[in-house]
């Protein structure tokens, strides 16, 4: 029960924190391109690679690992909602957008994930 609980926790706060991004880019941005979705994405990348390095030298609970990664991070980061908005791109007409969103979400994800993973190393080991 204690890790439901933990995933569940974890998840509100993360839906949260994607709400209260998806808020602040929309304010910066009258374009239709789903500039929300793309930063909370790219962000959490970023973090659970960070995340990640830290936790490969620091032991964590179960629990704990699950409140992070899968609540926090779940919660924060969406798949679902960047499928729809990239079908929604090429369903609006906007192909270049759509795979604009497609390549730099993937690509830079990864590379976000992997920067916070080395990131990490490094500050561990100048440490």
């Amino acid at each position: 029960m204690i890790k439901i609980l933990a995933v569940a926790l974890g998840g509100a706060i993360g839906s949260t924190g994607r709400y209260l991004t998806a808020l602040a880019v929309t304010s910066a941005s009258a374009s239709r391109f789903p500039y929300e979705t793309l930063t909370a994405n790219l962000i959490g990348c970023f973090v659970i690679g960070l995340l990640w390095g830290y936790f490969e030298r620091v032991p964590i609970s179960n629990e704990f690992r699950l409140f992070l990664f899968t609540g926090m991070l779940g919660g924060f980061t969406t798949f679902s909602t960047f499928a729809r908005e990239s079908v929604d791109l090429f369903k609006i007409g906007e192909p270049v957008s759509a795979v604009s969103y497609l390549l730099i979400s993937n690509v830079a994800g990864v590379c976000l994930a992997a920067f916070g993973f080395y990131l990490s190393l490094l500050v561990a080991q100048t440490s």
